[in-house]
């Protein structure tokens, strides 16, 4: 069958369009000064620190919700002011607040300097969609007038490298998989779940990490890697003239 052109362009967000760290670790600091105030039981028992250290030492007691980390932080927090000896209800609706207020500072992003020229380029051309494991709703920000879809891990209670969420990019898109490149930060998240489900794919490696040599094997020649986001237009166009040139050259 002769290969049809990419038509469809998906994204990761953390560490792709924006450096995600530096928002979260904000996020927690507004969060616990948030909480200093309203909830002041809870900071007299823990630190910054080792409120965040509690919270992740018992993530693993929750292990269907893995890929429902808005719910999982909410619940961790909740526990957390139980602990600090809050009432059930109490605890609750103090930590559905704090959820608001860390949801509205990890919106807080600042785009990569490269990301929005290049997706004004890519919008001119392809149909542009997100495929992310975290929070970020895209359409909070001004960067999803760029984008007709997205899907998040919490809404497939699916997270990359698993299949689902690519897809449901092609199901959104209705094209095969093969019309869909799929760009992240993740070796193993975004570029082999993106390859295992038949998509293509681009590593974004702005550091220059080594691939390891079982990836290698299996999997280097199917894939591109940048280190600059501006080069993912020339990259998308050269798969799109080989696969033309294919088309042309088949019997």
């Amino acid at each position: 069958m002769k290969p049809n052109p990419i038509s469809v362009v998906t994204f990761d967000l953390d560490d792709t369009l924006w450096a995600v760290r530096p928002v979260l670790l904000k996020a927690e600091d507004i969060v616990f000064d948030w909480l200093e105030e309203f909830a002041p039981k809870l900071t007299d028992r823990f630190t910054a620190k080792s409120f965040m250290k509690w919270r992740w030492d018992i993530y693993a007691n929750y292990p269907e919700l893995a890929h429902q980390i808005s719910q999982l932080r909410t619940i961790t927090v909740q526990l957390a002011l139980e602990e600090s000896g809050y009432s059930t209800a109490e605890a609750k609706t103090l930590a559905d607040q704090a959820f608001e207020i860390f949801i509205e500072a990890r919106h807080q992003v600042l785009p990569f300097e490269t990301a929005i020229p290049m997706l004004e380029t890519l919008k001119q051309h392809y149909r542009l969609g997100v495929l992310t494991n975290g929070n970020a709703d895209i359409f909070r920000l001004a960067l999803g007038q760029y984008f007709e879809f997205s899907f998040t891990a919490e809404q497939l209670n699916a997270s990359k490298p698993l299949p689902e969420p690519f897809l449901a990019a092609q199901a959104h898109a209705a094209v095969n998989a093969s019309e869909i490149i799929h760009i992240g930060d993740s070796l193993e998240h975004d570029v082999i779940g993106a390859l295992d489900a038949g998509l293509h794919a681009i590593w974004f490696n702005p550091d220059d990490k080594e691939i390891s040599a079982d990836v290698t094997a299996k999997y280097h020649v199917n894939f591109y890697q940048v280190q600059c986001l501006s080069d993912i237009p020339a990259v998308i166009d050269t798969i799109n003239k080989s696969r033309l040139h294919s088309r042309v050259t088949s019997p």
